[in-house]
């Protein structure tokens, strides 16, 4: 599994900015300097590696905070990580390295790639793979799945365009999904991190669940991200509790800080918060 990558942002999280220079050059730190012990911050707040789900509506966040993390898991530690890219959200930039990557738009590939099942494949199924393998292989220490959402939702319109009755495969699909990650990451004590879309905006709660019905019982941790404000000089999201095992729903776990001079990712933690979660 030792592949290069060499990744970046595109879509809502490109940001084409100036914040001009700091006072003093030992503070001009990387991202990766600026979130150093992210990844382990993200492990211990689960209790554990596990399967964790973030979602959240487009530009909230939701791609910058994986990548975050695993920019200081490649700086910090000697973990293999697997980043699967449904959307393209990654493409050339030399802030992520030693990642192997995949891209697979198309949702029955997605399900095909996790659970093995490779008759499902397309014939054009992977426009980039760096694995060398067309399933989910076991000894990754990280998996991003970025994102289940979007090419699920997908294929659930399609359904509902040609044949309502088949709208509900997508959910069983989703479900399994889910639940092999689940499997993943007790197997492999891996840190998966999977991100979704909101089931709708005009859902009767306003999008405020995600995508995937009873899937979300997979997860060891759901968070949600919002953008708080944005300007021409900086962008501030949070990922926020919303089913967890160690904050209350709405609870402010990270705040985002996304510039042209990098990403800062803090934990929001005051004493008695900090006090609450353990």
């Amino acid at each position: 599994m030792s592949s290069i990558l060499t990744a970046g942002l595109k879509d809502m999280d490109d940001f084409d900015l100036d914040m001009g220079e700091p006072e003093d050059e030992e503070e001009n730190t990387t991202s990766t300097g600026n979130n150093a012990g992210l990844y382990q911050k993200t492990v211990d707040f689960c209790g554990g590696a596990d399967l964790v789900q973030i979602f959240g509506p487009t530009g909230s966040g939701k791609t910058e905070f994986i990548v975050s993390v695993v920019e200081d898991a490649v700086s910090n530690t000697d973990n293999d990580i697997l980043f699967i890219d449904t959307e393209r959200n990654l493409s050339d930039n030399e802030r992520v390295s030693d990642v192997d990557y995949v891209y697979v738009p198309d949702w029955d590939d997605i399900y095909a790639y996790v659970s093995g099942k490779s008759t499902m494949l397309n014939q054009n199924s992977f426009g980039e793979n760096s694995t060398g393998s067309k399933s989910l292989e076991d000894g990754y220490d990280i998996v991003v799945l970025d994102s289940i959402g979007l090419p699920a939702l997908m294929k659930y319109d399609e359904y509902s365009i040609e044949d309502d009755a088949d709208q509900f495969k997508v959910f069983q699909m989703f479900q399994y999904v889910s639940g092999l990650l689940k499997r993943y990451a007790q197997r492999n004590d891996a840190l998966v991190l999977v991100t979704n879309q909101p089931g709708s905006e005009l859902a009767s709660d306003g999008g405020d669940s995600p995508f995937g019905d009873k899937s979300q019982f997979a997860y060891k941790e759901m968070w949600k991200t919002q953008q708080e404000s944005s300007s021409e000089f900086s962008t501030t999201c949070y990922v926020n509790a919303f089913r967890s095992r160690q904050a209350g729903k709405g609870k402010k776990l990270f705040k985002l800080e996304i510039s042209d001079n990098g990403t800062e990712v803090t934990r929001v933690d005051s004493e008695q918060e900090s006090n609450e979660w353990t």
